[in-house]
């Protein structure tokens, strides 16, 4: 926004001093806006625009992608390995990219369709967008914004990324930039998954699926019970690991697997669900170990480790 108003400026034929007279400040203000020190007051917009005779519209954009820029980094790195963390880092579009994946849905685009990280079928689908839009931006930058779309797309599902960019149209999509409560439901919802049987030995298309994201953690299940967990440990079961769980489990944890309390208690679930279906998405963040009495049949607790005291902190830092 700053070298912005500068730019403004100049291309009015305007002074520093002359800026300032017209919007009725003092020179430091207008020194300050255009340095960055200080950001302009969003009910001087139409004023400022009047002066530079550009549309209110475009000045606001240009405070809004400054604001962007100001986001900060709120992905949990230390959940994941380095490969996962590296495939975040480019999933990130610009405003053009953005416009590129809203002419590819309304042209329903066969690709967008897709629910898993299979092959790169995004070629045909180019085909559907207007000559007229490619010739506004240039061949060669068309094909920059398609190789950076494609980036995001084979691993993010087509409607989480429209629900982002609909909440936030002037903003820049960025995974890594998200409020918590959509970085957990990308986790959770919204990853293509690699489809490792897509097509399988067909030579003439580019297989991608390697590199496919796997989150491996419920953001949803760690919520409600790595907070039951920090107060103390579970006694899961006896005997085998993976044997039903015990009647007195806590019940938030029963409600979170989708158990009723009541039908628990009546015998329900637990001939068909055991402690590796609780576990499930709480591997990384819990540990679950044996404990051996002499003469007693051995316990099995589920406890959280350090990375789960780390995820419950990140789930309660306000940012």
């Amino acid at each position: 926004m700053s070298k912005f108003i500068k730019t403004c400026r100049v291309s009015a034929g305007l002074t520093q001093e002359q800026l300032a007279e017209k919007m009725g400040v003092s020179v430091v203000s207008v020194q300050n806006w255009e340095s960055g020190k200080t950001k302009i007051e969003t009910r001087r917009c139409t004023e400022l625009a009047a002066v530079f005779n550009v549309p209110v519209e475009k000045l606001i954009k240009e405070m809004i992608i400054e604001e962007d820029k100001k986001r900060p980094d709120q992905w949990p790195e230390f959940l994941f390995d380095d490969d996962t963390n590296d495939i975040i880092d480019t999933l990130h579009l610009n405003l053009a990219q953005q416009d590129l994946f809203g002419l590819l849905y309304i042209y329903d685009a066969e690709y967008l369709k897709k629910t898993k990280n299979d092959f790169n079928t995004l070629n045909d689908d180019l085909k559907k967008i207007p000559y007229g839009f490619i010739e506004k931006v240039g061949s060669i930058q068309f094909m920059n914004q398609v190789e950076g779309l494609h980036k995001v797309i084979k691993h993010v599902k087509t409607g989480f990324l429209m629900k982002v960019l609909k909440q936030n149209p002037e903003s820049e999509f960025n995974v890594k930039k998200l409020p918590k409560e959509l970085i957990c439901e990308f986790i959770d919802e919204g990853v293509k998954q690699a489809d490792v049987m897509a097509d399988w030995g067909d030579d003439s298309k580019e297989y991608e699926a390697g590199d496919g994201l796997q989150m491996k953690i419920s953001m949803k299940k760690a919520k409600i019970i790595l907070p039951v967990l920090e107060m103390g440990k579970i006694h899961l079961t006896d005997g085998h690991w993976a044997n039903p769980p015990r009647e007195d489990v806590p019940e938030e944890v029963l409600l979170m697997c989708g158990f009723k309390p009541e039908l628990w208690r009546e015998g329900y679930y637990r001939s068909t669900n055991n402690c590796a279906y609780i576990r499930s998405g709480l591997e990384t963040v819990t540990d679950y170990r044996q404990v051996s009495e002499p003469g007693i049949d051995d316990k099995w607790l589920l406890e959280i480790n350090d990375k789960g005291l780390q995820l419950l902190e990140w789930f309660r830092e306000k940012k």
